[in-house]
């Protein structure tokens, strides 16, 4: 089996999602792309209404943008994965609890003229590619299929998808 064949993503659905989450901290967290974040304080997002515009509560278990935010039923499980290079950041929207995961491990896999070349994962161990960007500018992070069938086995997500990359481009994400 191809190690491309190993790789998800998580990807919105977008027959459910009519909303936008977004970094609302002014603790500028977004600058530490390739660095741990630890902090105890919960990190504030939004979740605004796509038809009013105006915040929301959070209607999700998982949502997927630019940052990933997981429902506390996750947590447990996230932990337990230790995952490399990714630190689990306590999340709040108005009064609900997430989990922010920050993942700061970028395996450049990106080849401007063939795309991601995942044969240069064969000599990194599994341990330390589980999870990653496959680039520095990347906002989209790549996730092993052992950890979306830990994460699966804990409650399907109702409002992303996983997506075998393979299956996937960006402009899929896009439209």
């Amino acid at each position: 089996m191809s190690i491309k064949n190993e790789y998800y993503v998580f990807s919105n659905d977008y027959s459910k999602v009519n909303y936008v989450v977004n970094m609302n901290d002014t603790r500028r967290f977004g600058i530490l792309r390739d660095q741990a974040i630890s902090t105890t304080m919960p990190v504030s997002f939004e979740c605004k209404s796509l038809s009013t515009f105006k915040p929301i509560e959070a209607p999700f278990d998982i949502s997927v943008s630019s940052k990933i935010l997981f429902d506390m039923e996750y947590m447990q499980s996230l932990i337990e994965l230790d995952l490399y290079k990714s630190s689990l950041v306590p999340a709040k929207i108005i009064d609900k609890n997430y989990i922010y995961m920050h993942c700061y491990n970028i395996i450049n896999i990106l080849d401007e003229k063939e795309g991601f070349n995942f044969e240069e994962l064969k000599n990194i161990p599994l341990d330390n590619r589980l999870i990653f960007k496959p680039s520095f500018e990347s906002i989209v992070v790549f996730f092993h299929k052992s950890v979306i069938e830990t994460l699966e086995s804990i409650k399907q997500p109702l409002y992303v998808k996983s997506i075998k990359i393979a299956d996937w481009t960006m402009e899929w994400e896009m439209s």
